[in-house]
């Protein structure tokens, strides 16, 4: 990943730290000028076409705001809506052309183009629902902010604007626990991953049987959540160091004593804009089980393929989805802590991380061994 590249680090990190300095010593409306004119510098350093396409995005993402924003209520706002989130998806689609057999005669920056595109879409959310104007400078931040540029952790705009007005001062504390947070992301993405990677290769070079598949399920689990996490860890350090209070990513998923819990756990920031925004959307009311459990099979599938349009992506989203459905159907969405037995508690998390450990196996194996894998449960 580019993020790790010493060089790319190093200029994301003296770019939060200049910008946690001058916030100290800098009027805001100056801070609020140079945040993204540094942020698109650093981009443009690392390719002079993501930067031209994302101010030309951000720009006319704004326009589409505005525009939405002006329209009268009624049939006309309530069919824009719809209609300017699908054209925010237009890019993001056509940098996934291969997989529809398009071949672009340009090459499509992705890098960051699909976060880009959920902010976009949720700031269309915000003021259809709001009817609150969004400014242009604090679009523009929200926007091309450098440390969560590329993967998140995913902010959502009245969660950015709330820190953007109100910033974390950098003192020796603010510093010190983002340095830390960094420190722990690269230890987890450099080393630990590393090390279960290197656990990996010698695990599925054995012949697969219980033990050695149990083993390769688990170590697929960490690889996934070093990587996600530790990268997680070092956007939210430098995100703080440069003033802005980043949202956690991941919140103790292995405690998750179901699925539902579990979702609002992992990755959280991305799951809880899909949920939000499709149980809003589409639903707006409270729900029945069975139409619970479709739109939870159709979140799954959409977070899945968020990743890739290819069949294996596909079937781990209808795997996850159908868990989650199934979930919703029986009525056991949520657990109470307090009421419920300290071995059920951990007999239903254990249940819950092994059976998404297994969704893992996608992401972290070529996909004709996948199979074979899950072939050698059933020898001893």
């Amino acid at each position: 990943m580019w993020f790790l590249q010493a060089d790319t680090l190093l200029a994301i990190a003296a770019f939060a730290l200049i910008i946690g300095v001058l916030r100290r010593i800098t009027p805001p409306t100056l801070i609020h000028v140079l945040v993204p004119v540094l942020s698109l510098t650093v981009i443009a350093w690392i390719s002079l076409p993501l930067a031209a396409f994302t101010l030309l995005y951000t720009l006319a993402g704004f326009l589409l705001v505005r525009l939405l924003l002006a329209l009268p209520g009624g049939a006309g706002k309530k069919l824009c809506f719809p209609l300017f989130s699908l054209l925010a998806l237009v890019p993001f689609f056509l940098s996934r052309g291969e997989a529809f057999g398009l071949v672009l005669p340009f090459p499509l920056e992705s890098i960051g183009l699909a976060f880009q595109m959920l902010k976009l879409i949720d700031a269309f959310y915000y003021v259809y629902y709001s009817g609150e104007p969004i400014r242009f400078l604090p679009f523009l931040n929200y926007m091309t902010y450098l440390p969560t540029f590329t993967a998140g952790p995913l902010f959502r705009w009245r969660d950015f604007l709330r820190s953007y007005e109100k910033p974390l001062p950098l003192d020796t504390a603010v510093l010190s626990a983002g340095v830390r947070r960094v420190i722990l992301g690269l230890f987890k993405k450099v080393v630990l991953a590393e090390l279960a990677l290197t656990a990996m290769t010698r695990l599925t070079a054995q012949a697969f049987r219980l033990p050695v598949c149990l083993g390769i399920t688990a170590v697929s689990y960490l690889i996934l959540y070093l990587d996600l996490s530790g990268y997680s860890d070092i956007a939210t350090g430098l995100g703080r160091i440069g003033g802005l209070e980043v949202p956690e990513n991941f919140k103790r998923p292995l405690a998750a004593p179901s699925f539902t819990q579990f979702w609002r756990s992992w990755h959280a920031t991305l799951s809880d804009w899909i949920r939000e925004h499709i149980y809003v959307v589409v639903a707006k009311k409270r729900l029945g089980r069975g139409v619970s459990a479709l739109i939870a099979l159709g979140t799954m599938v959409i977070m899945s393929l968020w990743h890739g349009f290819n069949l294996p992506y596909l079937l781990a989203g209808v795997y996850n989805g159908a868990l989650l459905a199934l979930e919703n159907l029986l009525g056991l969405t949520t657990v109470n802590k307090r009421k419920t037995k300290k071995p059920v508690l951990l007999l239903r998390a254990l249940a819950v991380n092994f059976l998404f450990a297994l969704n893992t196996l996608v992401f972290t194996l070529p996909a004709g061994q996948v199979p074979e894998v899950l072939r050698g449960f059933i020898r001893l």
